[in-house]
């Protein structure tokens, strides 16, 4: 393996992770709940840090399933599976790119908290997990699929397991930091913002397979 080309991957799972995580509805729930149930501090960073890590250990785990589709696809298609998985990539990212309306997450946006102001902590801490540990980033599963193809699944499960920690990081440090008042610090991003990084690091990882460089 070709630790020059692999930084590329994991820099892009990396990349992902880190816009993926400053999303508001990635923290603003959180903050909401908090004010409407007047959590402390530290009982807020423990359902933060119980949910974030739900949300990474899923991220993980279909990392595992994707990472296996794509070993096998390498099997398959032998030495033509870079290529074709680099062309799967280029349009795929062309495809994000273009159609913001596939790629959107499930997770709750910030002018709707609804189910983190109920009279609940359990219901709240429910819609939480839902909202949040039952919805991966499409970007990353495609990172690990392509990764895998590469360099094989353990490889792409390094990736998988330095993208989940600093998401869990991420979202701890910036949900403690918002309740502190300091949320005007955060860049203002948007999914728009993740979904055209996305793509364009699906793009050049497929213009790198295609080129086989690193080989």
């Amino acid at each position: 393996m070709s630790e020059t080309n692999f930084l590329w991957f994991l820099g892009a799972g990396i990349a992902i992770a880190f816009f993926h995580a400053l999303l508001p509805n990635h923290w603003l729930p959180f903050i909401a709940a908090a004010r409407f149930h007047k959590w402390t501090s530290s009982k807020l960073f423990r359902f933060t840090l119980s949910v974030a890590i739900a949300h990474a250990a899923m991220t993980v785990a279909l990392s595992i399933i994707v990472s296996l589709l794509g070993e096998g696809f390498a099997h398959l298609f032998h030495e033509r599976a870079t290529k074709i998985a680099g062309l799967v990539m280029m349009v795929l990212g062309v495809f994000f790119f273009l159609s913001p309306k596939i790629y959107s997450h499930k997770h709750i946006h910030h002018h709707e908290c609804e189910h983190c102001q109920t009279g609940s902590q359990v219901i709240t801490l429910a819609g939480l997990f839902v909202a949040l540990a039952l919805s991966p980033c499409e970007g990353l599963l495609l990172i690990f699929f392509a990764t895998s193809v590469k360099f094989g699944w353990y490889s792409s499960l390094i990736v998988a397991l330095i993208s989940g920690s600093l998401t869990v990081i991420l979202m701890v440090s910036i949900v403690l930091l918002a309740h502190k008042g300091w949320n005007r610090l955060l860049p203002q991003l948007q999914e728009t913002h993740e979904r055209l990084l996305a793509s364009s690091l699906m793009m050049i990882l497929g213009t790198l397979m295609l080129l086989k460089l690193g080989h």
